[in-house]
């Protein structure tokens, strides 16, 4: 029986009283598929003779666009018609339902018949007919793929794998966006991960102050932003929600802020480097802040580019309290701190001024540091202490009022007065003014000076390994110089025997052959290796001209010592080429004004002079 149908799943019971067959043995074919489709209300319906019409996504998805499909079928007993064997196939869709595929299953017993293709297309469409889907819209390329799927099958007789081909698709929605603020001067860069150790660092680095340099953007407001509503294989609207407006605030910024405003946002720029200030939703930059204290229960650590140019000014200056206390961590342009710095507090700046005192376990690097008294550690360019206790400096340059005791490591070092127990290492230059004490060492090492771009070590590494590796060539050497001394005698021997075999036109023995070949390679791995150790001596010797020269700035280094020496005072001249060490130890109120290193016939010595 062929008949029109809206829904052939619905005449089914009508069909079967009909054609006097019980609905377990009927089935249908579709045989047409008829689309109709209005956009305006008041319009009538229109057949669509060309389906590609809809590809179109603006017109697939307006909202006045309706479709209806029927069917032209024709249902018959499946007792009565012999049709070819098809695979199983299941049918998905996405939660929307804007993308629908068919999964066909493999199947051995599969054979391929003229009409398995057409067969195979109709078990489809009457899978997505009783979901309640489309037929023949937005199918791009569906039914090529069965195509593809039949010739496969006609080749290798069977359906090998399983396979999922997309049928066709529908237009997704865009959802709305909501309205969003965001502060990028406050991302750090850090995850929270919610463990203890993330929880640590939060508490610790709160955020207290955020830098931004020139040109950077400060923050962003994003607009709200209207989605787009879909359409699914049903000819169903997807809808989308209003977006939210819930981040729209009263924003005013000082005279060092840009903002940009385009169509779906506003931007914040800064103008000039900085920490960001806001107060009651007025932001400015600002280069300098004052704080009482930065510890951990006022301000956390405070982290900041080197380069925005933001001073920090810590008041606190109560003796019995820190200004900058225990763990605190700050990094800026420029620290200038009335009083203490506790212990394991860390110091990063250009410019750093500590009022009070340094705690030994604290660590300052800067540009340039001014300390009343120091006990950490500090390293940096140009350091002026007013007094060192048990501290370490590295540094360029180094100013100090008064040292007692104390590490110091610089290329020139310049001391008021010294006290006892003191180790001062330079490179060109140590001044003393005034010396109170003993037990200080005075050491002029130009090493670290010269292995600035790695040359000394480089060096040294070459020479180590040059060497070792004349320590055992010698032994090679004389090992292969005794097998031929043992040998010489019998090579000799048959070389008189080749030479008379030659004259008689006798062909020589292979062993004499192969023990002359053997005994001339012996002699060209000696001569190699004679010629390897020459060419290493020359290389070592080399070096260590080369070292000798570069450490020869080490003659205008100076000790200096305006006043008189105190006993057990070591003056100590370190040497790379040779590596050994030129000392002298001071007496009880001996006057020599300055000491150098002086190269002699005789080796080296320290040079003293009274004459500055």
């Amino acid at each position: 029986m062929v008949e029109d149908s809206k829904n052939p799943f619905d005449d089914f019971n009508a069909v079967s009283r009909s054609m006097g067959v019980p609905p377990e043995y009927l089935d249908f074919d579709i045989l047409e598929i008829y689309t109709s489709y209005k956009n305006n209300p008041q319009s009538d319906m229109a057949l669509a003779t060309d389906m590609s019409i809809f590809d179109d996504d603006a017109f697939f998805v307006d909202e006045k666009l309706f479709i209806i499909q029927s069917y032209k079928v024709k249902f018959y007993d499946i007792r009565k018609e012999s049709r070819a064997h098809l695979p199983k196939i299941s049918l998905g869709a996405n939660r929307t339902g804007t993308k629908v595929a068919v999964t066909i299953k493999e199947d051995t017993l599969a054979k391929y018949t003229p009409t398995f293709e057409k067969e195979l297309v109709n078990a489809i469409y009457k899978k997505m007919l009783k979901a309640g889907f489309l037929i023949g819209i937005r199918d791009h390329g569906f039914r090529k793929k069965i195509s593809k799927l039949t010739s496969i099958l006609r080749i290798k007789e069977i359906i090998d794998k399983s396979e999922t081909i997309v049928i066709a698709t529908g237009v997704e929605p865009e959802p709305s966006t909501d309205d969003k603020l965001i502060k990028y001067y406050k991302n750090n860069g850090k995850e929270d991960t919610g463990d203890d150790k993330t929880k640590g660092r939060r508490d610790i680095d709160r955020g207290f102050l955020h830098s931004v340099l020139e040109g950077d953007l400060i923050m962003e407001y994003l607009k709200p932003i209207r989605g787009k509503h879909g359409k699914n294989l049903k000819g169903q609207v997807i809808p989308v929600d209003d977006p939210k407006t819930t981040q729209e605030v009263q924003i005013t910024v000082g005279p060092n802020i840009k903002v940009d405003e385009v169509v779906d946002c506003i931007k914040y720029i800064a103008l000039k480097s900085g920490y960001v200030s806001e107060e009651n939703n007025k932001f400015d930059i600002k280069e300098e802040l004052d704080v009482n204290a930065i510890n951990l229960k006022s301000t956390g650590s405070i982290t900041t580019d080197l380069a925005s140019d933001v001073k920090i000014n810590v008041k606190e200056s109560n003796y019995l309290k820190d200004a900058i206390g225990a763990g605190m961590k700050v990094e800026t342009t420029e620290v200038r701190a009335s009083g203490n710095v506790g212990p394991d507090a860390v110091i990063k700046a250009k410019t750093v001024v500590i009022e009070g005192n340094t705690h030994a376990q604290s660590k300052i690097y800067a540009q340039n540091a001014n300390i009343s008294l120091h006990m950490g550690f500090l390293e940096c360019d140009e350091a002026r202490i007013d007094r060192l206790e048990g501290g370490k400096v590295r540094a360029k340059v180094v100013h100090l009022n008064r040292v007692l005791g104390g590490d110091i490591e610089a290329d020139e070092i310049y001391i008021q007065t010294l006290h006892s127990n003191s180790t001062l290492k330079a490179s060109a230059l140590i001044s003393l003014e005034e010396l109170k004490g003993d037990n200080n060492k005075f050491i002029v090492d130009v090493k670290n000076v010269l292995n600035a771009n790695g040359d000394i070590t480089a060096h040294s590494a070459r020479m180590k390994v040059l060497e070792d590796e004349l320590k055992a060539l010698p032994k090679e050497l004389e090992f292969k110089r005794n097998i031929i001394d043992s040998n010489k005698h019998s090579i000799n021997m048959i070389k008189e025997r080749l030479m008379q075999m030659r004259q008689e036109g006798a062909t020589p023995p292979a062993a004499f052959l192969k023990k002359l070949k053997d005994f001339q390679g012996l002699v060209a791995e000696y001569n190699q290796i004679l010629k390897s150790i020459n060419s290493k001596q020359s290389e070592l010797a080399t070096l260590k001209d080369e070292l000798v020269s570069m450490e020869s700035i080490i003659f205008n280094a100076k000790i200096i010592n305006r006043d008189r020496w105190t006993e057990l005072n070591e003056i100590k001249f370190k040497l790379i080429e040779p590596p050994i060490d030129i000392k002298y130890s001071t007496k009880e109120n001996e006057i020599i004004r300055v000491m150098t290193l002086k190269a002699g016939v005789n080796g080296y010595e320290i040079k003293r002079s009274n004459e500055i």
